[in-house]
């Protein structure tokens, strides 16, 4: 009996010394700051300290049996075939351990999917190696890459001690910023492989597929800065995509938004450059969007990205080079996307004119402004996205011909909307619906516009956003192309009409 009582109490030991090493070497999950993560928590408390339990009756019983019961006692075994008493107890007790266990998980399930009743949306696209966020409620656009720091350190030859860098491979460039105590619906989805977005404190994470959308939520509980990492193996670089969200309370979130969608306001700097500043320049912006595939001294790794250096692309005709680097091919993503005007400008000097290339050309960043594809406002669609103006009253007041509004309509189409209904108009089910053969689109036009104008979902509303033109052009393109052909249109002077009446152009007046 004392040996019995020398086991439950080594039982006892060891669990509670699992709790001390749990808390010094947090062998256990966190508890994170969102109701989602402690909910997850708690639950997973639950199931474990159930598991313990059973752990302890199942083995304790088995241990006491074979001591008290063994051989050299004189015990012998019973011989019996069934007892039914039995095998109902043992039939009702899990059946009931299984219920107690199933009704918190399945609450913790529902509660992780349900995104309704959000107060904001933020779209999520995973490319190699980095992240695009795109504030769907207010327009805000950025990528999100390792930062600079880390990036150097993790070049090898860089000489720089991995531990003196802060947070070294766990900080971005531009963070996630989102506002405390507000329920955030985000939609995750990829240009290229499955990558997978995880911040531990936030409790959960979600894959993002090509061609798919998966949808999650959160509303974090206390301001601060969250860390995270891609957890699908996306590529070769994959440990070098990480992820951090700045939880900010509503007033510097507020400044934070009205700060951004300034600075995207003034866009690239479109100033001509000498050739040394464009090379110089160009260096960095080398260093943190190409050197992963094309190698620091522009070597390359046969077989799979191309040596930069002695390229015929990069050594021939520059325009060449150029609308490559903007449009992608292949494995290349489309960097006109992702780089400004000027960044994209140096970067092509430089690459012309160094790692190993002395071409002595140079292409300036206003040329490359001119090969991007343009809204009506004379920005490029790369540039982060931004509340627009109405259009002044001689603009709207201009009539087109429907042609001239689906050719203008097109580019506006590429840069607002193509993100998230698709290049060709077929969306993302059930996320975002296709325009090709929608009854909106081919229905009544003034409900499409209305639509369009007020938002509706996770569709912002555009009638603050778009000019009357771009407006009037976009509704044209997307009734007459992507596969319709309703064969009306309508003029910028009636959208015009109708955003005066908008609260928020009221406001702005």
């Amino acid at each position: 009996m004392n040996k019995t009582k020398q086991l439950f109490a080594g039982l006892i030991l060891m669990a509670l010394a699992l709790r001390t090493a749990q808390a010094d070497y947090t062998l256990n999950l966190m508890k994170g700051v969102t109701k989602v993560s402690n909910d997850i928590y708690d639950l997973h408390m639950l199931i474990l300290w159930i598991c313990v339990f059973i752990g302890i009756g199942v083995f304790g019983t088995m241990f006491y049996s074979i001591y008290h019961h063994r051989k050299s006692k004189g015990h012998e075994a019973e011989q019996f075939h069934e007892n039914t008493t039995v095998e109902i107890i043992w039939t009702i007790i899990p059946t009931l351990i299984l219920i107690s266990m199933a009704i918190p998980a399945t609450k913790a399930m529902m509660e992780l999917d349900d995104v309704q009743d959000s107060d904001m949306s933020i779209k999520v696209t995973g490319h190699q190696w980095k992240w695009e966020y795109e504030y769907l409620d207010n327009s805000v656009h950025f990528f999100s890459s390792l930062d600079e720091t880390s990036n150097k350190a993790r070049q090898i030859g860089s000489g720089i001690d991995p531990r003196s860098v802060p947070h070294y491979l766990l900080n971005v460039d531009n963070p996630l910023v989102v506002p405390v105590n507000k329920k955030i619906r985000f939609v995750f989805t990829a240009a290229d492989v499955i990558h997978s977005w995880w911040v531990p404190e936030l409790g959960w994470k979600k894959d993002a597929n090509p061609g798919f959308i998966n949808e999650a939520w959160t509303s974090i509980d206390k301001a601060g800065t969250y860390r995270g990492q891609c957890t699908e193996l996306c590529g070769k670089d994959h440990g070098f995509m990480p992820i951090v969200v700045v939880a900010m309370e509503q007033p510097d979130y507020d400044a934070w938004v009205k700060k951004t969608i300034e600075e995207s306001k003034k866009g690239p700097d479109l100033s001509d450059q000498s050739h040394d500043e464009l090379v110089s320049k160009g260096a960095a912006v080398y260093a943190k969007n190409c050197v992963t595939c094309h190698g620091a001294e522009g070597k390359g790794i046969p077989g799979a990205f191309p040596a930069i250096t002695a390229s015929p692309v990069v050594t021939g005709d520059i325009k060449t080079q150029a609308d490559i680097v903007l449009h992608g091919k292949g494995g290349m993503p489309a960097f006109g996307k992702m780089l400004k005007a000027d960044e994209l400008a140096q970067v092509i000097t430089y690459t012309r004119n160094s790692l190993g290339n002395k071409v002595g050309d140079e292409i300036q960043p206003k040329a490359i402004q001119d090969l991007l594809p343009q809204t009506s406002g004379g920005e490029a669609a790369a540039a982060p996205a931004a509340k627009a103006a109405p259009d002044e009253k001689t603009d709207a007041n201009v009539v087109l011909s429907k042609d001239e509004l689906v050719t203008k309509g097109k580019s506006v189409y590429a840069s607002h909307c193509a993100s998230c209904h698709q290049a060709e108009g077929q969306g993302m089910p059930p996320a975002f619906p296709a325009l090709t053969g929608s009854p909106v689109v081919k229905g009544d036009i003034k409900a499409q516009v209305d639509l369009m104008l007020n938002g509706k979902g996770m569709m912002p509303a555009f009638g603050t956003m778009l000019s009357a033109t771009d407006f009037a052009a976009v509704v044209t393109y997307t009734r007459n192309a992507l596969g319709n052909s309703v064969n009306d249109a309508i003029q910028p002077s009636a959208i015009q009409a109708l955003q005066a009446a908008l609260p928020a152009a009221k406001d702005d007046e």
